[in-house]
């Protein structure tokens, strides 16, 4: 006996038809996505690309994601989503509320960033869920990155809460977390924003349900689940079975932090374990649970379907465990600020892990990791105060088949833009410029640094908060390549020995920052005198790294 399936439900087994209406979805998420960028105020937002926006079942499972947001977020999301209604049932949530929290084991792993979660209703049913991440440019707290001791002193903790009740603002909610923040405007705005951005959403989704009849999306929710899986286990069932081990040192507040990984493939499930990784750390460098895990399935998921929307299904064959009260699944109260120091260099370890039995896929540590976010805070000279972020990358790993560049990876943030910095700080770029020789070498060079020369143009001292994790251990090649260049950090020509925390820049100091360069990857004996030549006409590397790290000479390289 077969079941008749519903008219409004055959595009669902119609390839064509149900391409479009997912590909509708990921538009809907993007026309979301424009709006939050569009009407966000904080830089770090609007420029650098710190958020995402994420369209979801009733469930809270993952539906669709913009194509340039920040994709780990669609590994927090769904989570949040969780404890949220663990707190605000289904069943009590009403039209025009909206949830809010960013609790960093609940959340994306650190109090900077804030989720909002938007129920949707159709006909009085709930039927699915809006969601935004996005980085605050302040949250309180002592701005010392990556030296506070405890979560307490890294900001302001909202606990699940209504930030929307009916449609009406929680107006003690919000005015307890602004009179907590240095930039009470920009977070004000940027919040409303996100607000704006799931409306967007949830606007886009009852269309799509008004255009095909659908009462619950929940049938394709599954469609796209069980698709995206399948063709996610293919992949996994690709891959030589078999348990791969990996391990990669990371520059803590103080000493070092080991970040072990075993790659356990079997069939096709894998599961990433931590086991053997640093006990959390006194400083803010521990990672909560949720930010290990996604910043663990995204790069396997760059490595086995990189051209897979991002939805739930990807992610249902991958396991990610770690010891608790491991440097990787770090307990509460654990500072958490810098959580991305751990986070972001998941995929060095995977990578390493997997490059014997997938060396046409993997590539090269990245520069760009852990991305850097200084922050400037302080006041012109007519007194009035600001705080900026200042996100810069440097040179990602050289690329499977191809050489590195200057971009973030794995988060996908974009740089600060010299004019912005320089117009809404007294903030003034001397210098702005590529690093030669900077690159790993290799068959694939790793993607090069930059450098910035910063003064400060105010009569006032300035603070100056960051954190650089790679002067001890730069970014690492893969199969043969050579490791990129560490970091350089100084305050008039003086070199920091300890880049982390927080620093006083004078009135007329100058800061310098170089950025790491990417790992290289397969041995150096391999690259073309060609490719050589390219990088030596544009300034990527000089004749004396050529000659060093090439073993040629310019006469060698232009001779007929």
């Amino acid at each position: 006996m077969t079941t008749s399936i519903p008219d409004n439900l055959h595009f669902l087994n119609d390839p064509i038809s149900l391409r479009i209406t997912w590909d509708r979805l990921v538009s809907i998420s993007e026309e979301a996505a424009a709006t939050l960028v569009n009407m966000a105020f904080s830089s770090i937002i609007r420029e650098v690309g710190d958020y995402s926006c994420l369209l979801m079942d009733a469930r809270g499972n993952s539906l669709a994601q913009p194509k340039t947001s920040v994709p780990v977020f669609i590994g927090t999301l769904p989570a949040t989503v969780r404890h949220l209604l663990a707190k605000y049932p289904a069943e009590t949530l009403k039209p025009g509320d909206s949830l809010i929290t960013n609790d960093p084991w609940l959340g994306t792993g650190h109090l900077n960033d804030v989720t909002i979660v938007t129920p949707v209703f159709r006909h009085g049913q709930l039927v699915a869920f809006t969601g935004s991440a996005a980085h605050m440019s302040d949250i309180g707290g002592s701005l010392n990155m990556g030296s506070s001791r405890d979560m307490f002193e890294e900001g302001f903790l909202i606990p699940p809460s209504k930030l929307m009740l009916e449609g009406e603002v929680n107006q003690q909610l919000l005015d307890l977390l602004l009179a907590n923040v240095r930039s009470p405007d920009q977070v004000e705005g940027d919040l409303h924003a996100m607000l704006a951005a799931n409306q967007i959403g949830a606007n886009g989704l009852l269309g799509l349900m008004d255009d095909l009849k659908l009462d619950s999306l929940e049938p394709l929710a599954e469609k796209i689940h069980s698709l995206t899986e399948n063709a996610m286990r293919k992949a996994i069932d690709a891959v030589p079975d078999g348990r791969y081990e990996a391990t990669v040192d990371i520059g803590d507040y103080e000493g070092d932090i080991h970040l072990k990984v075993a790659v356990i493939v079997a069939g096709s499930n894998i599961t990433i374990d931590y086991a053997g990784s640093s006990a959390e750390s006194m400083f803010g460098s521990n990672c909560p649970m949720s930010f290990t895990y996604a910043y663990s399935v995204y790069p396997l998921k760059c490595l086995l379907e990189p051209h897979l929307p991002n939805n739930e299904g990807c992610f249902k064959s991958i396991t990610v465990t770690a010891p608790l009260g491991s440097i990787a699944n770090a307990r509460p109260p654990c500072a958490v600020e810098m959580r991305n120091r751990v986070g972001h260099m998941a995929h060095a370890a995977i990578f390493t892990a997997l490059a014997d039995i997938m060396p046409g896929r993997v590539m090269g540590h990245s520069g760009s990791a852990p991305v850097t976010c200084d922050v400037f805070a302080g006041q012109f000279d007519d007194g009035r105060r600001f705080v900026e972020s200042l996100c810069v990358n440097g040179g990602t790993g050289a690329r499977p088949a191809a050489d590195g560049i200057v971009t973030g990876f794995p988060g996908n943030m974009s740089s600060t833009p010299v004019e912005l910095i320089e117009s809404a700080t007294p903030l003034l770029f001397l210098e702005k410029s590529i690093v030669p020789d900077s690159g790993g070498a290799g068959r694939y060079r790793g993607g090069v640094a930059q450098r910035m020369v910063i003064r400060n143009t105010s009569k006032f001292t300035l603070s100056h908060s960051m954190f650089y994790s790679r002067q001890k251990h730069p970014a690492q090649g893969v199969l043969g390549g050579a490791a990129g260049a560490p970091n350089f950090i100084a305050i008039n020509g003086h070199s920091l020995a300890k880049p982390v925390g927080r620093h006083d820049v004078l009135p007329g100091d100058e800061i310098t920052i170089q950025m790491p360069g990417g790992g290289g990857k397969s041995p150096v004996g391999e690259r073309s005198k060609a490719a050589i030549l390219f990088d030596l006409q544009e300034g990527y590397i000089t004749a004396e790294g050529a000659l060093r790290d090439y073993g040629v000479t310019i006469e060698e390289l232009t001779r007929g």
